[in-house]
């Protein structure tokens, strides 16, 4: 509806420079409609009617279908509708509006609040402009006489001044209101954050601009165990490690002045007095001009990950030693379905190949050819049976290889072939090291060996020719005696030969290939004419050239013993041997009866025992058992068959 006196669509004219929208929108973000008197608007008010000595005096605020007084004298009404509004006229007139009598004014003499009661004759407003020249409404003046004369000048321009008032104080009211509303936002942020910070298991705090620290989460003081607001300001730096303190005293100085984000790894003290390695970060917070505002930071407890590098470090020390007490170590990877072998330089070199070309990878024939012609066929049947998936995969070999310089090498080589689903090879990763001094130890050692041996039998034969000479002239009695002796002597001299250390081409051959072809040739020298000193019985079983040494040696101490102070130390003793195959074991019982009283377990142990039993137990991946009884020892060995086969 349109105000009374204005013809059809004269209403919707608006002076150029503002829009009815943004006009009520500037309005809306005052918040004054419909808030209750406030003093400050009643004070002018009553000053506007003081001095233009009017009965009526009305800040009026003009919405999109009402006026709104937000202060008002003489009047007794908040709000009226807007189409009775003569400010809603006043707002599209620049400077002051003045009607000096509503009843000659074609706009105003039909208006229900002139032809009726307050019967209004005169009115004055000025404009409630904002900054931007947004009319909000008026600071008006009304009376119940018309004024032919109006205002004198210095009512309109008090009023006029009165009406400015009114929008600084509608500014400032706007101006309060916004910080009351960004100071509560600002609590609950605050509030959330403090939340939001307790609930983190990380230390946070944080600092004002100039590095003065003024808040701790819940996490630091449960760490610490210090007093709420005692590490504030600089008393952060006593909880750190005295080493560490100038440190970190000297960057964090660094980013107060650069303005650079704050990291650093430290000892922090926790609430027991143990000092934990700690990471600190820290960033500043900048306002629109990039003015350093606030510092934010965390502290989190790496001690378990500095725990975890050290081991890391020592462990790549203890790989680096490893592998540099080699000469030569290297690594490869065969991509067996692509056949590319990518290996690193100590493998290139090995093999006499570039070592950029062996690190884009190489087929295995480019590689094969460096390796001795007289140890190729048995390394390339060992490949061969990784590949075909036999013992897992694995690979196991030493072979030698030509350098490029011609010379000749020995190297040891390790690896596994990976298999799919299927069965097919895929993967083949291994290592080979250089193992020439190794090899040479060993033929330094066998040689040794061999010459203490020969020693050792020229021993046996001289005191068996010996006892052959002595018995020539000698009586039957004592010639059969004799005989038995060097028999003796001559099943020791091959006992001997089975316990002694051996290298990889002196190892014996011809030991029958089965357990109790051993035992047999071991325990000869102990047996007598006519009389059963050992008894073997029980399961046979294959035996390999290793395990037959550690068996040996094992025996061999078995058998001694009893000859010193066991069973075949005695006339009527003997020794029985019972081996019985368990599942994937054997078993083999040594059970001594008929020699002396045993009192009970050595307080001591011999050497040989010792060396004997360690060899049960770390080469054949056995066990072994004592019973001490007083009627004689009775030894149990648990060996797996695997391994007894090796």
């Amino acid at each position: 509806m349109s105000p009374a006196g204005f013809e059809p669509g004269e209403f919707c004219e608006r002076p150029k420079g503002w829009d009815e929208g943004v006009r009520l929108a500037a309005l809306e973000s005052y918040a004054v409609l419909d808030t209750p008197p406030e003093q400050a608007f009643d004070e002018v008010v009553q000053l506007a009617a003081q001095i233009c000595a009017a009965p009526i005096a009305v800040v009026n605020l003009i919405a999109e279908q009402r006026q709104f007084f937000k202060a008002e004298i003489g009047l007794g009404v908040r709000e009226t509708p807007l189409d009775v509004s003569i400010c809603a006229h006043a707002i599209l007139q620049p400077g002051l509006f003045i009607v000096p009598d509503t009843t000659g004014d074609p706009r105003f003499a039909d208006n229900p609040l002139v032809t009726g009661a307050p019967h209004l004759r005169f009115y004055a407003g000025a404009l409630l402009e904002t900054a931007e020249g947004l009319p909000l409404g008026t600071l008006c003046v009304l009376d119940y006489a018309p004024r032919p004369e109006g205002l004198t000048p210095q009512q309109g321009f008090a009023l006029q001044v009165l009406a400015k008032q009114v929008m600084s104080q509608l500014d400032l009211r706007r101006a309060l209101k916004a910080r009351e509303a960004d100071a509560a936002k600002l609590a609950e942020s605050e509030r959330q954050f403090r939340i939001l910070a307790d609930s983190m298991p990380q230390m946070i705090w944080a600092t004002r601009p100039d590095g003065h620290h003024d808040y701790y989460n819940r996490r630091w003081y449960e760490f610490t165990g210090m007093p709420e607001g005692s590490t504030d300001g600089e008393g952060w730096n006593d909880m750190f490690h005295p080493e560490d303190r100038e440190r970190a005293w000297a960057l964090w100085r660094h980013s107060l002045a650069t303005g650079e984000p704050y990291e650093i790894e430290y000892r922090l003290r926790r609430a027991d007095g143990v000092y934990r390695w700690t990471l600190g970060r820290a960033l500043p917070v900048r306002d629109p001009q990039e003015r350093i505002i606030r510092w934010f930071g965390t502290c989190t407890d790496i001690e378990e990950q500095k725990q975890t590098e050290e081991r890391l470090r020592i462990s790549e020390e203890r790989l680096r030693l490893a592998l540099s007490a080699a000469e030569m170590v290297g690594t490869w990877v065969w991509d067996v379905p692509n056949d590319r072998i990518t290996a690193d330089s100590g493998y290139a070199r090995l093999f006499s190949v570039p070592a950029s070309a062996v690190a884009e990878g190489l087929p295995i024939e480019t590689l094969l050819p460096a390796i001795h012609p007289e140890d190729r066929p048995q390394t390339e049947a060992l490949i061969r049976a990784a590949l075909a998936g036999e013992a897992g995969g694995a690979f196991e070999a030493e072979y030698r290889v030509r350098l490029a310089d011609g010379s000749i090498r020995w190297v040891a080589a390790r690896g596994r072939c990976e298999h799919d689903a299927e069965g097919r090879p895929t993967r083949f990763p291994g290592v080979v090291m250089d193992v020439t001094e190794r090899r040479s130890a060993e033929e330094a050692k066998e040689l040794l060996a061999r010459e203490l041996s020969h020693r050792i039998k020229n021993i046996f034969t001289v005191v068996g020719s010996m006892v052959s000479l002595s018995a020539r002239q000698a009586s039957p009695e004592v010639a059969g005696f004799a005989t038995i002796l060097r028999r003796r002597l001559n099943a020791l001299a091959a006992a001997h030969e089975y316990v002694r250390p051996h290298g990889p081409e002196s190892r014996p051959v011809e030991t029958g290939t089965t357990l109790h072809g051993l035992l047999r040739t071991l325990l000869a020298p102990y047996e007598e004419p006519g009389r059963e000193r050992v008894r073997l019985v029980g399961d046979d079983a294959p035996i390999g050239v290793k395990a037959a040494t550690s068996l040996a040696l094992i025996l061999h101490e078995l058998a001694t013993n009893a000859a010193k102070y066991g069973a075949l130390a005695a006339t009527e003793g003997c020794v029985t041997i019972t081996t019985a195959r368990q599942g994937a074991h054997l078993g083999l019982t040594w059970c001594e009866r008929g020699g002396p009283p045993v009192p009970g377990a050595p307080t001591r142990r011999g050497f040989g025992t010792v060396l004997a039993e360690r060899g049960a137990i770390t080469q054949l991946s056995g066990s072994v058992a004592h019973d001490w009884a007083p009627e004689g020892l009775t030894l149990r060995l648990e060996v797996p068959l695997e391994r007894l086969a090796h």
